[in-house]
């Protein structure tokens, strides 16, 4: 299942921030599939990375690894587009 993980952090610790989520996402827990990952949304910064993955316990470690710098807000998303979606970024890149 594919998960938005919307990220919020205190802009006072930016640099830290960006450093651990990328190391983070750059080597995620097994089970855990990064499909996108996006900076700095909004005025004041945050993050939303898409993950796929069928474990909750995976999902939990990945966000274990933000405590005290992140607080993410995980939305269940699904492809409402009936897989147009998928067709027209496989046949951008």
């Amino acid at each position: 299942m594919l998960f938005a993980l919307l990220g919020k952090y205190n802009p006072m610790m930016l640099k830290t921030v960006m450093q651990k989520e990328n190391e983070v996402f750059s080597n995620p827990p097994e089970g855990i599939a990064v499909i996108a990952r996006y900076s700095m949304v909004g005025e004041r910064g945050g993050f939303i990375n898409i993950v796929k993955t069928s474990s909750a316990e995976s999902l939990g470690t990945l966000l274990s690894r933000f405590v005290g710098l992140i607080q993410f807000d995980v939305v269940p998303v699904v492809d409402s587009s009936g897989g147009k979606a998928e067709e027209i970024i496989k046949g951008t890149l």
